[in-house]
């Protein structure tokens, strides 16, 4: 829990956000089990911070459905924690499938370079096994082919059931084999937007999106066991 302070301490984004990480990583990590009572004041004795941040961490795992607030009781973790991961899953995979055929009808040869740059970096990262660098290479992959679909509104939907796209990702990186089925994954939906073959783009992203978080789900409960 120090390295944990210390590290809010450091970081520049809002105390809230930092909270509502390490609380949203507990959860999904099994540290915080479905039921288990989570106390504003003892969290903020923990966190060492006020309990203002404390409130507007736990408003934002409310939302994403990972814990529920009683009135006069408190705020609980979820016990259908896994079902609401499982349907942002499959609200993100359509998304993103989406965002994907729109960049392959849209983009332009330009916009391909630099998508083609940024997996040419994440093939020299796989082998290297460099997971720090691919974990940052993969959200710039995703966020670029946002930007070529141009759609404001696919992207804030995006952006709206991705929260669980960071811890997702770091578990993911974590395996090494996991490195060279993600960027054959990533290369297959490139492969799709340079041939600008709509369907295939978006097929490509969706199963992508689907395999990756079945992988992360699967692997996080051989670790809990």
């Amino acid at each position: 829990m120090e390295e944990i302070k210390k590290k809010i301490k450091m970081q520049s984004r809002p105390v809230r956000e930092m909270i509502y990480e390490e609380l949203k990583e507990g959860i999904l990590n099994g540290n915080y089990e479905p039921g288990f009572h989570l106390r504003e004041r003892e969290l903020a004795k923990e966190f060492d911070v006020s309990t203002t941040p404390i409130k507007e961490a736990l408003r934002l795992l409310e939302n994403d459905g990972l814990i529920v607030t009683q009135a006069r009781k408190g705020s609980f973790v979820s016990t259908s924690v896994m079902s609401s991961v499982e349907e942002i899953r499959w609200a993100r995979a359509a998304l993103e499938g989406v965002s994907a055929r729109l960049a392959a009808i849209k983009r332009t040869e330009e916009e391909l370079e630099k998508l083609e740059s940024i997996i040419k970096s994440m093939k020299i990262y796989t082998q290297e096994r460099n997971s720090e660098m691919l974990e940052k290479y993969n959200s710039t992959f995703h966020d670029f082919i946002q930007q070529i679909a141009k759609n404001n509104y696919i992207s804030n939907q995006i952006n709206a059931v991705c929260s669980f796209d960071k811890f997702f990702r770091k578990r993911n990186m974590s395996d090494k084999e996991e490195h060279d089925r993600a960027f054959q994954d990533h290369f297959f939906i490139f492969e799709k937007i340079k041939e600008q073959d709509a369907v295939g783009a978006e097929d490509a992203m969706r199963n992508h999106i689907n395999r990756s978080t079945t992988f992360a789900l699967n692997k996080n409960k051989v670790n809990d066991e």
